[in-house]
C-alpha cells in the first residue's frame, strides 16, 4: 500500500505513542530516497514475556468502551507502594532506578531501568524503590470506561 508523506508520518507517530513495535514502518522511504520523518527513530522495547503477566498469567483486553490511561510514577528511594492489585492489564516501563516488587507467596522480582513487563492481575503485591535513586516508571493501563477499571484496588494481606 502506497502512503502519502503525511499518512506515513501519522502512522509513525501512532506507532510510537501506542507502543506497537512498528519499527519496520520507519524503514519506508519515498521514491526519491527521502523520509518525511528524518531524525526520528523507533527502538523496540523488549518485554520479558509479552503475551503473559509477570507471574505467567494469561490476559485479555477488557470489553466495552476502551479506556487507556498512562501515568509517570515516581517512588522515592526507600519508599514503597501500598499493598494493592490490578483488575486490568497494565504495561510498565522503568525509565530509572531499581524496583523490587513483592508478590507474597509468588516471590519477589527486581526490575532495573529499561525493563518492561505486564503487571500481575488480581494478585496482591507492593513495590519498593531499592538503592539510592528514585524509581520512575511509565504505567499504561488498558481498561474500560464503564466501570473505570484503572484504579488499583487495596489489599488487606499478601497472597
Amino acid at each position: 500500500m502506497r502512503r502519502t508523506p503525511k499518512q506515513t508520518l501519522i502512522c509513525k507517530a501512532a506507532c510510537l505513542s501506542l507502543f506497537l513495535g512498528c519499527a519496520d514502518l520507519f524503514a519506508l522511504d519515498h521514491n526519491d530516497g527521502t523520509s518525511p520523518a528524518q531524525d526520528i527513530s523507533a527502538t523496540k522495547i523488549q518485554m520479558m514475556v509479552p503475551s503473559k503477566t509477570i507471574l505467567g498469567q494469561d490476559f485479555k483486553y477488557p470489553t466495552g468502551v476502551p479506556l487507556i490511561e498512562s501515568f509517570m510514577i515516581e517512588i522515592p528511594p526507600g519508599k514503597e507502594t501500598s499493598l494493592h492489585k490490578h483488575a486490568v492489564p497494565m504495561y510498565v516501563y522503568l525509565t530509572s532506578g531499581e524496583l523490587e516488587v513483592d508478590y507474597g507467596s509468588k516471590g519477589k522480582r527486581t526490575f532495573k531501568a529499561g525493563s518492561s513487563y505486564v503487571v500481575a492481575l488480581n494478585w496482591c503485591h507492593f513495590g519498593r524503590a531499592v538503592g539510592n535513586q528514585p524509581v520512575q516508571l511509565l504505567a499504561v493501563y488498558l481498561g474500560q470506561q464503564d466501570p473505570n477499571q484503572v484504579a488499583p484496588e487495596s489489599c488487606l494481606k499478601p497472597e
